[in-house]
Order: structure tokens, then sequence, then C-alpha cells
């Protein structure tokens, strides 16, 4: 199993325009991926700052998840809306 965390920091007065926008890329992620158990937006203490949490049953799953077409057109859309790159971790469970 991996996970990945995508920490997102949207520009002032974005927020709305960019929660609306990834709502359909979590759909998308959640229609067309089934490699990925997990895929949601998680607000933080500070409101400008989103954190997508991910799970994929296993590399091969995230590692097609930025390949997708929904993934790559949804995120143009998203750009405009973000306040710099993501900064992204991956991590593997430990068994």
């Amino acid at each position: 199993m991996i996970g990945a965390i995508a920490k997102l920091k949207i520009k002032e007065n974005e927020l709305d325009n960019f929660k609306e926008v990834m709502r359909k890329l979590v759909q998308a992620v959640s229609e067309n991926e089934p490699g990925c158990e997990y895929y949601q937006m998680h607000e933080t203490s500070d409101p400008q700052i989103i954190m997508m949490i991910e799970i994929y049953k296993d590399e091969e799953a995230h590692a097609n998840h930025t390949q997708t077409e929904h993934f790559q057109t949804i995120a143009m859309e998203l750009a405009p809306f973000l306040d710099g790159a993501p900064e992204i971790t991956t991590h593997k469970l430990i068994s």
C-alpha cells in the first residue's frame, strides 16, 4: 500500500473555486481509478492550505494516477487557484 499527501496552498479568495474543481477530480478518481482506495480533501488550521490524502493499492496505481486523462485535464483547471507548486510526500505501509 502506498500513501501520498499533497499540501496545496490556495490563492486568497480562490478557496471556493478550488474546492469546486477539486471535487470533480475526487469524483473522477473514485469512478476511474480502482487502484486508488482513498482520495479526499482535508482542511488544515490554515484556511488557505488543503491537504489531499491519498492511498493506493500499490506503486503502479500511484504512478498511473497522474497519467490519467481526468487528472491531467482537471489539474489544468486547478492550476490558476494554486499559490505555488504542491508539496508532495509519499509513504509506504510498514507491515
